[in-house]
């Protein structure tokens, strides 16, 4: 089975175990819940529909409202969370280890946060394992359940969306890469996820404050313009803001840089690919900076791209934005492929 970055913060008893026969992906992200309901037609995941719903941002207290195309009997939900640690990391696992006091420890997380765990690779004869450890607030996690605490759809299960658009990332492109040394890299309004994944292994995976919003701010205050002529000009590459991008981003893409040539040192394997999701992939600025960095030219990729889609099940007005869909996707992907 391919590897899934999953941090289940909360999971529904009944469906522990067996996969749903439909699920609806929420993205809780700033600019709005990316939605997505998945059904099994014929053993094959199949998209029903998809839309971008009105923000709901933590002070809400109703779920979203969607049309009957969306309505599912389960909801696998993702979220940008404020507050959350997510690291990979070696240590010995001993048989009787407690994984999760384990992870716990080496997050220096509180018995206020919840905190989930994937062995990645585990180590025999007391050799290192490979673990995937996150930590999020008990009281973010707790606000997301009660959304759902009524009536359908109850909630499958929840997690970080950065790891959501990864999972989702595996299943459209995990065979291509399983002999591949990556870089993958989630941007959304405010945070962006970057992770390095060899032969489907995830190595190194980092969460940094900065995203659409902070470069909207950036060539607002640059050129004097107001925040939609901004985004208009990030999206549309007419007038040249390489340096305002890469000052803007400039730690980030630091960060990045460090983390290809540690990850590359430590695989023996040079990075051959990056690949783009979230609502700045589209941008041509994003793309050149990234590109300009790490020495390759990125690739925008789509969720939905092993995925049958029902005529008129992704809005017109929509298309080309695939990418944006990638941690809702992964969400209800991650609870319809497992067993």
């Amino acid at each position: 089975m391919t590897p899934k970055p999953k941090s289940k913060a909360g999971k529904n008893k009944e469906q522990s175990g067996r996969r749903p026969a439909a699920l609806l992906g929420l993205d809780f992200a700033t600019s709005g819940v990316k939605a997505v309901h998945f059904k099994r037609i014929k053993d094959r995941i199949t998209l029903v529909a998809a839309d971008i719903l009105p923000p709901s941002g933590p002070d809400e207290t109703m779920k979203p409202v969607y049309s009957k195309t969306m309505a599912a009997y389960y909801a696998a939900l993702c979220a940008t969370m404020e507050d959350v640690t997510i690291r990979v990391f070696s240590e010995i696992i001993p048989d009787d280890e407690n994984v999760e006091a384990l992870v716990r420890g080496k997050l220096n997380a509180s018995n206020d946060y919840r905190v989930g765990t994937q062995v990645l690779s585990r180590g025999r004869n007391k050799r290192e394992s490979s673990i995937l450890g996150v930590s999020v607030p008990e009281k973010t996690i707790q606000h997301y359940l009660s959304l759902f605490a009524n009536g359908a759809p109850a909630p499958h299960s929840l997690e970080v969306s950065g790891l959501a658009a990864f999972s989702a990332f595996l299943f459209s492109r995990g065979r291509q890469t399983e002999n591949q040394t990556v870089c993958l890299i989630e941007s959304g309004a405010r945070c962006t996820y970057a992770a390095f994944m060899h032969n489907n292994q995830f190595q190194l995976i980092n969460r940094f404050e900065c995203g659409g919003e902070l470069l909207q701010r950036h060539v607002q205050q640059m050129l004097g313009v107001d925040r939609e002529m901004a985004c208009e000009i990030l999206s549309g590459g007419s007038v040249d803001l390489t340096a305002p991008v890469r000052q803007a981003m400039g730690p980030f893409l630091k960060q990045l840089s460090i983390y290809r040539e540690f990850v590359e040192r430590q695989c023996k394997s040079s990075v051959s690919a990056v690949y783009l999701s979230g609502g700045l992939s589209a941008s041509p600025y994003w793309k050149s900076a990234v590109r300009d960095v790490l020495s390759f030219a990125p690739e925008e990729w789509s969720p939905f791209e092993k995925i049958d889609i029902l005529p008129n099940a992704f809005p017109e007005h929509l298309k080309g934005q695939e990418s944006r869909f990638a941690a809702a996707a992964g969400a209800a992907l991650a609870g319809m492929e497992e067993s």
